[in-house]
């Protein structure tokens, strides 16, 4: 999937906003791609994210997106495993190392 450049700087900028947090969205599908920025429900929003469940049933969801705060954008074990349970791609957004991955 080719995600537009002026999506990943909308989602570099939501990032950015949360430097000691992972933040999370949605990209959409609703005629042309859409950044939906989503709020972090985690109780431990360093190290998880959390999110609304209805915000993937109510939404043409296409990608996953979060942030990682002190790692690569590589995805953890976890993150492995909700891929593959919502068979999702991720984009994941490293603050660290300012660089994204989509797996």
């Amino acid at each position: 999937m080719n995600i537009p450049n002026a999506i990943l700087e909308e989602i570099r900028c939501y990032a950015k906003k949360f430097p000691n947090e992972e933040s999370c969205g949605v990209i959409i599908k609703d005629r042309v791609l859409k950044f939906l920025p989503c709020e972090n429900l985690s109780k431990n929003k360093l190290y998880h994210f959390v999110m609304d469940p209805f915000i993937l049933i109510e939404n043409n969801v296409v990608v996953l997106f979060h942030s990682h705060v002190n790692s690569s954008s590589s995805p953890s074990c976890l993150d492995k495993k909700i891929m593959y349970e919502l068979g999702l791609p991720f984009l994941i957004y490293s603050l660290r190392d300012d660089n994204f991955d989509l797996h």
